[in-house]
């Protein structure tokens, strides 16, 4: 080969290879730069880039994947069969509904003998809508984009959902009010109740029973149901009445302490219909971001517990308590909180003198007991609809005073701080006994 002609073809080849190298490298940069470029994409504007997001066109945080379902048809054809695309091998988390009612396995229908095939004992009627809802179904594709999973995203039919406008697939019912928990007002755990009866069906505290600690204008649907009531055990610092008639109607009479046979009282056996509860404690407990907060109703602000106390309290089991110094009221030297299990607390105060002065009960499921947990079944004990307590009361340390809030009356206000509806009118200058109004400021005699 010619020397010049050797020397040009090395340098071609150089100078090709070194292009080469080049052109890969812009690829590989170009790469590069669009990966990292389309993972830092957020198209639903939710903090998870697309390249991540179970759900990349709807805004879902949680990324929530814990539901599939299915509407598998309609019962136009009197079908007694159902064949879903996809069925679960457990089939312990499966539900399956016809017309929003949720179907009873066995009775209602059965799995084919190779698990594929619904088959109803009765075809669904015209028109319903037959839907297999799968619980816990991890299929990675984001519960807020998989389809017929309905309004609230649980693939609970709205017209069977206890809650149809907020995420409850498990559709949890603690106080057997047909109304979700996740939509009952005042049942949640964060709720303090200074209040409670037992109701017994039959005297002396026989036969079926209900703790309840919340008022109820209609006992038909709880545990003993309507017209049904024939004791009672009252808590302390609670103050109840029973009516004949739903929504406080009919015949009343006060409770104070315990009554073991209705038989000679105004209501008599198998009258009850709706109940009224009211407290009386000294102490009022109310919930608070931070805690616990206590107030007096005769010194004003006594204390708080904070929530990081409240799990040292009960961790340490029943019968456990803290002692918590007090920098509130000079007459206040501590406050005493104790754990009494299953969500029961008691606090106290103690004088500056070292003697124990005020005591209130209070109930508060808010921190989980460890030594005694209780996991909430499919088929809860139910509780009456649950309605907000009386509101919280507002004092001032240096005078007795309370700011009227919404809902109240004077012979609630009466109840509430031991005192009369006559008191109260003679020491605010009442003119109408049945009027006050939200914001008045009452002296408390």
């Amino acid at each position: 080969m010619n020397f010049d002609k050797f020397v040009s073809s090395v340098s071609h080849n150089r100078v090709s290879r070194l292009s080469w190298a080049a052109g890969l490298s812009g690829i590989l940069s170009i790469c590069l730069w669009f990966n990292a470029v389309y993972a830092a994409v957020d198209s639903d504007d939710d903090g998870i880039p697309d390249s991540s997001d179970n759900c990349v066109y709807v805004s879902n945080p949680d990324q929530r994947d814990n539901v599939t379902a299915f509407i598998l048809g309609h019962g136009d054809k009197w079908k007694t069969s159902f064949e879903p695309l996809w069925a679960p091998a457990d089939k312990s988390t499966t539900r399956v509904y016809v017309g929003g009612t949720i179907q009873v396995s066995v009775t209602d229908y059965t799995w084919s003998s190779d698990g594929k095939k619904i088959e109803f004992t009765t075809a669904p009627k015209l028109d319903d809508e037959v839907r297999l809802v799968v619980l816990e179904d991890k299929d990675g594709r984001g519960d807020k984009c998989s389809p017929d999973l309905t309004v609230d995203f649980d693939g609970i039919p709205d017209e069977g959902d206890n809650c149809p406008l907020v995420y409850n697939p498990y559709q949890e019912d603690t106080w057997g009010t047909s109304e979700g928990d996740a939509c009952e007002t005042g049942s949640g755990i964060s709720e303090i109740y200074q209040v409670w009866a037992k109701i017994y069906e039959h005297s002396n505290y026989n036969g079926i029973e209900e703790v309840i600690r919340v008022d109820d204008v209609l006992l038909a649907g709880n545990a003993i149901g309507d017209d049904a009531v024939s004791s009672i055990r009252v808590g302390p610092h609670t103050a109840v009445y029973l009516y004949t008639l739903p929504n406080y109607g009919g015949i009343s009479e006060f409770f104070g302490n315990d009554d073991s046979d209705f038989m000679d009282n105004q209501i008599g056996h198998d009258t009850v219909s709706s109940i009224r509860m009211y407290s009386t404690a000294p102490i009022r407990a109310t919930k608070i971001d931070a805690g616990i907060d206590f107030w007096s109703g005769n010194k004003g602000h006594v204390g708080h517990i904070s929530t990081a106390q409240l799990q040292t309290l009960v961790s340490g089991g029943s019968g456990n308590s803290i002692i918590l110094e007090h920098e509130y009221v000079d007459s206040v030297q501590s406050i005493t909180v104790t754990y009494n299990g299953s969500g029961d607390y008691v606090v106290s105060t103690t004088t500056i003198v070292g003697t124990l002065d005020e005591t209130s009960h209070f109930h508060y499921e808010g921190v989980a007991d460890v030594a005694t947990t209780v996991v909430v079944t499919a088929t809860p004990t139910p509780t009456p609809t649950p309605t907000p307590l009386p509101a919280t009361v507002v004092m001032e340390a240096s005078e007795n005073k309370y700011i009227v809030q919404s809902g109240d009356y004077l012979f609630k206000i009466a109840v509430l701080h031991n005192t009369s509806v006559q008191s109260l009118v003679l020491a605010n200058n009442i003119e109408n006994a049945d009027l006050v109004f939200k914001g008045q400021v009452l002296i408390l005699p």
